[in-house]
């Protein structure tokens, strides 16, 4: 791999912003970060000086469904197309998400082989232990789902090779409560998703282990004044973690700002909730299990409904270099706070963040180079540059 610097005005790690950083590169890890003027950069070892360009951690997406037309639940090359794609977004790691054990073996074998693109970080379970929708006309989106089953999900585990990091549980149904205790003894994180259920239902199960909310505000109970319900209780929790989508679509701005000041930047992951449509032009797109998707100005709908319809959005198609922009532009957050969110806390989220998360010396040479706008104009995974 060798060695390399690179410098900028503007360096955030996100624990600290460096004036004139400087970071040298060896061998995919990162050997030095700090002031150009704490440093002699060894002699032979190139260095570029970006100017006025930021220097920072590579986001870290831990719930993303697909991109460019592929979806992660179809098979290696799907998941390597995907990977490949990401870098472009300064998406540098990231947790394919699926659904059902059957999904599982192709991101492991992308694992395995190796991909040209953002890291594979562990495997998402957006399912398949969640209560039905039962949304008119769409029975695909139940059709994967099964009754909380301790032995189903060891099986799971079993062919993800021990590589689910994340899992979201419907923590009204039977059964729920015993799944979470023994996914935590598996190593897991057990997250509250896509439930109907109330406050008290949510205590009981951080009570028996639950530490992370699935994209909070979306597919749970709001907050209201005399039922806090999961909203509430996730707001209000100090050992719940919890995803934000930042697209300024799913969750208006002023309701991201809330969940901020409530939980803090250290608690909640930027998600892009990405669909297979990220990447593609707006337009109309056929689909195999539903509806006709129409996507317009980023935003996918099934065909046929408007805004004002619940359940009618279709993941987001919107990067996460678009979010982080969002969460700085609308939601007023500074640069090192929505780098937090979209770098180091989804490391700790997942247990990965003594290797990525942050530019700091011995962690992955994972670096995104962004213009003054917050567009991404490069990015290194593991110190490859893949964009």
């Amino acid at each position: 791999m060798g060695s390399f610097a690179l410098k900028a005005k503007n360096l955030v790690t996100p624990l600290r912003v460096i004036q004139d950083g400087v970071i040298v590169v060896k061998d995919g890890k990162i050997e030095f970060v700090g002031q150009e003027q704490n440093i002699s950069v060894p002699e032979g070892i190139p260095v570029q000086d970006l100017g006025d360009k930021i220097l920072a951690p590579g986001f870290i997406d831990i719930h993303h469904h697909g991109a460019v037309g592929e979806r992660a639940s179809n098979g290696a090359e799907a998941v390597k197309k995907i990977g490949k794609f990401l870098p472009s977004t300064g998406c540098t790691a990231w947790l394919p998400t699926v659904n059902a054990l059957e999904h599982c073996k192709g991101i492991v074998e992308a694992m395995k082989s190796g991909t040209d693109g953002a890291d594979i970080a562990g495997i998402h379970m957006e399912g398949p232990f969640q209560a039905p929708k039962n949304l008119p006309g769409r029975p695909e989106v139940d059709a994967h789902l099964r009754k909380p089953d301790i032995k189903l999900l060891e099986a799971i585990q079993e062919a993800a090779e021990g590589n689910v990091r994340l899992m979201g549980v419907g923590i009204e149904l039977e059964g729920a409560l015993e799944l979470i205790r023994h996914m935590r003894k598996m190593g897991i994180v057990p997250s509250v998703a896509h439930t109907k259920t109330g406050y008290e239902r949510f205590m009981e199960a951080v009570d028996a282990g639950l530490t992370h909310a699935t994209h909070l505000y979306n597919v749970m109970t709001g907050l209201h004044h005399r039922r806090p319900n999961v909203v509430g209780g996730v707001l209000t929790c100090d050992g719940v973690t919890t995803e934000l989508i930042g697209d300024g679509v799913h969750v208006h701005p002023a309701a991201m700002d809330i969940a901020v000041r409530c939980k803090g930047v250290d608690k909640i992951a930027l998600i892009t909730d990405q669909s297979p449509l990220a990447g593609l032009p707006d337009g109309r797109y056929e689909r195999p299990d539903g509806p006709a998707i129409i996507k317009k100005n980023g935003v996918c709908r099934m065909e046929g409904f408007d805004e004002s319809q619940d359940n009618t959005m279709l993941g987001s198609s919107h990067t996460i270099d678009h979010n982080l922009r969002t969460m700085v532009g609308k939601v007023g957050l500074s640069l090192k706070d929505a780098l937090t969110m979209a770098s180091l806390t989804p490391a700790r989220i997942v247990g990965i963040d003594k290797v990525k998360g942050s530019l700091e010396p011995g962690k992955d040479a994972d670096i995104v180079v962004l213009g003054r706008g917050l567009e991404v104009e490069a990015a290194y995974v593991r110190g490859v540059k893949r964009f």
